[in-house]
């Protein structure tokens, strides 16, 4: 209808302008002519204006589609950065140790969950009347030489490799770090005897922060990429104190050693060939010319015994643990809430369970419902039998287990307080140890939960090997 107007209109004022304006004789025109004059500029104006006005259409359209496509492709970008970070985020969270050995050194009985020694996983017993009839100092020695030399006897790689012992809470450190030392050099004299010079010595204290003690190794290895593996020591003994009043723990004593490994450790057949000196002038051309490589990631360790220590499969995987602070004030409702909330990022750290639905088509793929939750054993430290505190605080830990279809049973349970009394700074390394050999043993997940006071509790899980 528009059209039809404007053409009217356009018509009309041509033809007033060829009637009354134009200089032109209309009579002398030939009637085609007349007539092409008459209707031809009205037409085609109006039809260029209907063309202008399409391909002024187009180029919107052109415009919006382009405009649609870019927010497309940007929206496409920030989801798959997003999915990118958020894998990244995720792999961060599900970072691990492989741990390759554990040893024990505990008087007397051998706990009631261990049923399989390999020579992986061993608990090497004392007789606690002997130990106590020694000094303190004489007493963690020996078991501390029986740990090493059972060890370096296994796999003498493992003498290439630093020891990191963990750091009470007193000023004993020092003096727990030079009996280490001293007791680890006395095992490399007596094992590498016919050896002209010994492995170097490194002992060192493990870095004290406020991070978890899974937390703290994978920081080292992250840390320093040249660290193939490493000795992770417990050393405490309490066997000289004396236990008076109720509710008190029995004073323990305990060397854990444990042989923790980067996951990403490789091996190749040039990593086990020793490197010439290049600089020999003798050397002949064809050793030259061998491509020899440095292997950084092998650390310390000497080619001839990198091998040595590739064949000592890991046995199970430490993952990150998390640590909750109670507050004073704060009701029980609260606290639980909390500790499960702890416990579920704890099992999607392990990859026990998937993180929560990022998009609706997450939800949808998620629809179905999580297997139930198999633990093997779960390991804490939540005090003395006779303590009344101690049921609540074992209690307060199994509880959210229940809301991922999990209840642990007081047999799946083991206090290592009851187990091996107070162990003082060898608690934390006891308790992974035991973790790590009931998780290869029984080839399930295990879980570790460390009180650090009333009211700070970490969590974490060890799973077996065959689990990565």
């Amino acid at each position: 209808m528009v059209i039809l107007l404007l053409f009217v209109v356009l018509t009309a004022v041509w033809w007033s302008v060829v009637w009354f304006v134009l200089p032109v004789d209309l009579a002398a025109l030939a009637p085609p002519s007349l007539i092409t004059l008459h209707v031809a500029p009205p037409v085609l104006t109006v039809f260029a204006l209907l063309i202008g006005r399409q391909a002024w259409k187009w180029n919107a359209t052109r415009k919006e589609n382009a405009r649609d496509n870019e927010k497309k492709a940007q929206e496409a970008a920030d989801l798959a950065a997003k999915a990118v970070a958020r894998e990244a985020e995720l792999a961060a969270r599900r970072a691990f140790i492989d741990c390759r050995a554990a040893w024990l050194a505990v008087p007397d009985e051998i706990p009631d969950w261990f049923m399989n020694e390999s020579a992986q996983c061993r608990i090497l017993e004392q007789d606690a009347d002997s130990l106590r009839e020694m000094e303190r100092d004489a007493a963690l020695s020996s078991s501390l030489q029986l740990v090493f030399e059972a060890a370096l006897l296994q796999c003498e790689a493992l003498a290439y490799l630093p020891l990191y012992l963990f750091p009470g809470h007193d000023d004993s450190n020092i003096m727990a770090q030079a009996l280490a030392c001293k007791a680890w050099q006395e095992a490399l004299a007596r094992v590498f005897q016919d050896e002209k010079t010994l492995p170097p010595s490194d002992c060192r204290l493990l870095p004290n922060t406020d991070e978890p003690l899974p937390d703290r190794v994978l920081t080292l290895f992250e840390n320093d990429p040249a660290m193939p593996a490493m000795w992770l020591l417990g050393v405490d003994s309490l066997l000289d104190k004396a236990t008076d009043g109720a509710a008190e723990i029995k004073p323990g004593h305990a060397i854990a050693a444990l042989i923790l490994s980067r996951p990403s450790l490789t091996l190749t057949e040039m990593d086990t060939i020793e490197k010439p000196d290049l600089s020999n002038p003798h050397l002949p051309h064809w050793e030259r010319e061998q491509g020899y490589k440095d292997a950084p990631q092998w650390g310390s360790v000497p080619p001839s015994h990198r091998k040595a220590l590739w064949d000592l499969p890991p046995v199970a995987a430490l993952h990150r643990s998390r640590t909750l602070s109670f507050g004073e004030q704060e009701r029980p409702r609260v606290k639980a809430q909390k500790l499960r909330e702890m416990v579920e990022a704890v099992l999607i750290d392990a990859t026990l369970r998937d993180p929560p639905p990022d998009t609706k088509a997450d939800e949808a793929k998620k629809a179905e419902e999580p297997e139930p939750l198999d633990l093997g054993y779960l390991f804490h430290n939540s005090g003395a039998d006779d303590d009344p505190a101690t049921g609540k605080r074992s209690a307060f830990i199994t509880a959210p287990l229940q809301d991922f279809d999990c209840p642990m049973s007081v047999d799946l349970a083991g206090n290592v307080f009851t187990e091996h009394g107070d162990t003082g700074a060898a608690c934390p390394v006891l308790m992974l140890a035991e973790a790590t050999m009931c998780a290869a043993q029984c080839e399930l997940p295990v879980m570790v939960a460390e009180w650090e006071g009333a009211d700070r509790l970490s969590i974490g899980i060890v799973r077996p090997a065959t689990w990565t």
